[in-house]
């Protein structure tokens, strides 16, 4: 996995933010006045490929992100391993949201399917955005909102059927990518967090297509068609 200090794909591309989806959970659009137009020019957009990490735990980066589109793991570490998968996020999430604070990071973060991130150094954010209350609120909404899908993997990692904890990963999923219809991650990296064997996971989203709880859009995509994470065991 690449370092988050190595990009090879370059400094990025001012976003199109009025006909961005994410623009609804994003946090650079929280100051829309033209006395903000020096903060948001300063946002950049760019490809993230698949692998790549875009913040390493315990050290202090250089950039706030936002994730456009895409998927990524959180691993968190300890002393002597390189980590394990804890969640995935996406869509709205922040990289980087310790960094105002001079903090250091929380997690590791990797994209694990093609992803997009508008990103701003840290340092117009302290200067040009954190005085203002209305990013404020929002910073710490959307850490808080974080903290809650921290809440929501590691209760779902301890339900006891397979099959429960596979359909509310797809539920979180969906969730993370705000549509019916989601980019599904690799059947390892879903047994990755699960902490369950890939043939586990595969095994149970046939059982979860079967009962037409989940369908297949395409090679990439799906669609669940319950939002009741109870709901599969109850049937199988």
């Amino acid at each position: 996995m690449s370092n988050p200090s190595q990009r090879t794909n370059g400094p990025g591309v001012m976003p199109r933010c009025e006909h961005c989806s994410t623009r609804g959970r994003c946090l650079f659009a929280v100051l829309p006045l033209p006395q903000h137009e020096p903060f948001r020019s300063l946002v950049r957009e760019r490809t993230v490929a698949v692998g790549e990490m875009l913040e390493i735990q315990g050290t202090q980066g250089q950039m706030l992100g936002v994730v456009k589109v895409g998927l990524l793991k959180g691993l968190r570490s300890r002393p002597g391993d390189e980590g394990k998968p804890i969640l995935l996020m996406g869509k709205g999430r922040l990289i980087g949201f310790t960094q105002p604070f001079g903090q250091a990071a929380l997690l590791s973060l990797a994209a694990i399917t093609p992803t997009r991130v508008c990103e701003i150094d840290v340092r117009a954010v302290r200067d040009l955005a954190m005085h203002h209350e209305p990013f404020q609120q929002a910073i710490y909404r959307t850490i808080a909102e974080f903290l809650g899908i921290m809440a929501d993997w590691s209760r779902l990692l301890r339900e006891d059927s397979y099959l429960t904890k596979v359909a509310a990963a797809l539920q979180l999923i969906a969730a993370e990518a705000g549509s019916a219809s989601f980019r599904i991650p690799s059947h390892t990296e879903l047994a990755n967090v699960l902490g369950a064997r890939r043939e586990t996971v595969a095994r149970h989203i046939a059982i979860l297509i079967d009962k037409g709880l989940f369908k297949k859009v395409d090679r990439w995509h799906g669609m669940l068609t319950t939002t009741d994470a109870a709901g599969p065991e109850a049937r199988y």
